[in-house]
């Protein structure tokens, strides 16, 4: 899934949770589940985005 993909289907749970007052609390609870296991995806990609060149610096290159 690619950044837009997950981010659209984060909102489209959103407004399904909000939009929806008929829902269950285990309903609820699975839709807010889904929404976190998709912003901890989000996350994880930006994360690997973000840190692509990371300068580990004198350490990296010594051996202790």
């Amino acid at each position: 899934m690619t950044k837009s993909e997950i981010e659209a289907n984060i909102s489209h749970l959103h407004a399904h949770l909000v939009e929806a007052p008929d829902l269950s609390e285990a309903d609820k609870v699975a839709l807010r589940n889904e929404i976190g296991d998709l912003q901890d995806k989000l996350a994880l990609l930006e994360f690997r985005n973000e840190n692509a060149d990371i300068d580990f610096g004198w350490h990296d290159q010594t051996d202790f």
